[in-house]
């Protein structure tokens, strides 16, 4: 076995490994975006 083909192993188990970890669990994910105040429409390049 060459050291590309045993790099390449390596790297490949590594991802898989990686990805069911990955998969195998829940994030709970909260984003909290304030509204922008009134007196900064003035500023903004998109008329609506």
């Amino acid at each position: 076995m060459s050291k590309k083909t045993s790099a390449l192993q390596a790297i490949k188990k590594m991802a898989e490994k990686s990805l069911a970890v990955s998969a195998n669990s829940t994030t709970c994910t909260w984003v909290y975006q304030p509204k922008a105040p009134a007196a900064l429409k003035k500023f903004s390049k998109i008329d609506k």
